[in-house]
């Protein structure tokens, strides 16, 4: 009984990553044939699994939230210094983007971007406004303009990743240094 799970997580794993990849390549035009070729599966197996384009896609975003809500939980952020707790949560929203990239391109799905606010908005909202009352942001920033400051330079830190080879670990300390320094010497 346990191998046959073992043997559909892997198989929905391979789908879903082929799936990924393929979208964010090619787009609508992506065939549910090409994925079921990328994914090493028969067209008749990939259908068993998602009978529907949308139901693919709905699973993606779903694995993708499910994922990264349970990464942020296992940070403990609350026991990290400011710093390093924006550095861990930027390198691990990092990884979201880069393992889910079709989710965040310019043109998502309208009512994806809406789940994904709503989402992962939450708890990056909470995480700064629980760093607010302990004092170690200046009084007076709202929580929310933080968190979509913060989701915007996720979003520019993957074109550093992607578009110059840039390590996402050095990306995600640059993000915690310009939020909690800026730039100017110190």
């Amino acid at each position: 009984m346990g191998e046959n799970t073992a043997v559909r997580d892997r198989t929905l794993t391979a789908i879903l990553l082929a799936a990924s990849d393929l979208f964010l390549e090619k787009g609508d035009a992506t065939s549910m044939a090409e994925i079921a070729e990328a994914a090493g599966v028969g067209r008749a197996t990939l259908y068993r699994y998602f009978p529907t384009r949308e139901a693919m896609v709905a699973t993606l975003l779903s694995t993708a939230l499910d994922e990264v809500r349970s990464e942020i939980a296992t940070l403990k952020l609350d026991e990290l210094a400011l710093f390093n707790a924006i550095a861990e949560l930027a390198r691990v929203m990092l990884g979201l983007v880069a393992r889910y990239a079709v989710l965040f391109r310019e043109d998502p799905i309208p009512r994806h971007k809406k789940i994904i606010k709503q989402v992962l908005g939450p708890p990056i909202e909470n995480f700064f406004a629980a760093r607010i009352a302990r004092q170690e942001i200046v009084p007076g920033w709202d929580s929310k303009a933080l968190a979509s400051y913060f989701g915007g330079m996720v979003k520019l830190g993957f074109i550093q990743v992607t578009e110059t080879s840039r390590d996402q670990n050095l990306v995600a300390r640059e993000i915690a240094e310009l939020l909690c320094f800026g730039i100017t010497p110190r």
